[in-house]
């Protein structure tokens, strides 16, 4: 009885760390950590523009859990990310745009999408939703959107 309980025991504790070192993120390749941090430095260029043109405190980030194989040189989502970014600005050079985007948003989030390219607003959380597969913006109504139409229909 004693052999069996110790080998249940033993099992699993093996189990237990199987578990644990399965959990950890994979690590990134240099390539991964500056193409990431150059994202990132080309998005914090847009969201300086946004909050200078609509007088507020947007932080905006991508949502690099959503790139399981992230790949600097193949992507395709910057620029789509960037440009709808950027559109604030447009959006705030009429009166209800700047107050729109003032009141409404706190963050901005790229995400690599599979369900289509497209924005949605949760709580502040302005969400860029990019496939690069279906690469053509929708949004409430039928028929193709610009970042500018996708974004004020959410505001």
């Amino acid at each position: 009885m004693f052999r069996i309980s110790s080998l249940c025991l033993c099992l699993s504790a093996s189990l237990a760390i199987a578990d644990d070192s399965s959990s950890k993120p994979a690590r990134l390749t240099v390539a991964q950590k500056n193409g990431w941090a150059a994202y990132d430095k080309e998005l914090k260029v847009k969201e300086d523009a946004v909050n200078k043109a609509c007088g507020s405190a947007l932080k905006s980030s991508y949502d690099k859990a959503s790139y399981p194989a992230f790949d600097p040189m193949k992507d395709r989502t910057q620029s789509a990310c960037e440009q709808a970014v950027g559109t604030l600005v447009t959006v705030c050079g009429t009166v209800d745009g700047k107050a729109a985007v003032k009141e409404a948003l706190t963050r901005t989030v790229c995400r690599l999408s599979t369900e289509g390219t497209k924005v949605s607003l949760d709580a502040g959380v302005l969400t860029i939703h990019i496939d690069p597969a279906k690469s053509s913006i929708v949004g409430k109504e039928a028929g193709s959107y610009s970042w500018k139409s996708a974004l004020e229909e959410v505001l």
